[in-house]
């Protein structure tokens, strides 16, 4: 039998960015996607960028000060996430009119059937963002590593 899978399995330490230089969503998009190419998740970077602009641009994203973006695409080769925090000079707000700080992406590929992990991450992961205990644990997270390992205890 195999252990659940944790938010760590598809977020590794690379894309974790505890100090995002980001000042516009632009340049937030252009941090995340230039990861997940390196990491060879997906395979062109130009049509993620659009279709995580056009994420952006359908509705408020984020509760709490934690903005939880997903996205399918035909250039996604695996599941996978991102993460960033960003200086309150983004000037994002969440629909509950709280300053975003902590963004996670959570990218798997587009096929007519989500896959069940993309969608178990996504649930999971909102799950924990509406208690106030995790919320407080990862604003003092400060580092890749405090972060990955708060990461690795999300099934």
């Amino acid at each position: 039998m195999t252990s659940p899978r944790t938010l760590a399995d598809y977020l590794p330490k690379q894309q974790i960015h505890p100090h995002a230089q980001a000042t516009t969503a632009d340049e937030l998009v252009k941090i995340l996607t230039h990861d997940l190419h390196a990491a060879g998740t997906i395979s062109n970077p130009r049509t993620f960028t659009r279709a995580l602009h056009t994420c952006l641009t359908h509705g408020t994203h984020g509760f709490h000060g934690i903005a939880l973006l997903t996205t399918r695409n035909r250039t996604v080769n695996t599941p996978a996430a991102a993460f960033a925090r960003v200086s309150p000079e983004l000037a994002w707000h969440g629909a509950d009119n709280h300053q975003v700080r902590d963004i996670f992406l959570l990218t798997a590929p587009h096929k007519p059937k989500p896959h069940p992990n993309h969608t178990q991450a996504y649930s999971t992961l909102a799950r924990h963002t509406a208690h106030a205990g995790f919320r407080r644990m990862l604003a003092a997270a400060r580092t890749a590593d405090e972060l990955y390992e708060l990461f690795r205890l999300i099934r």
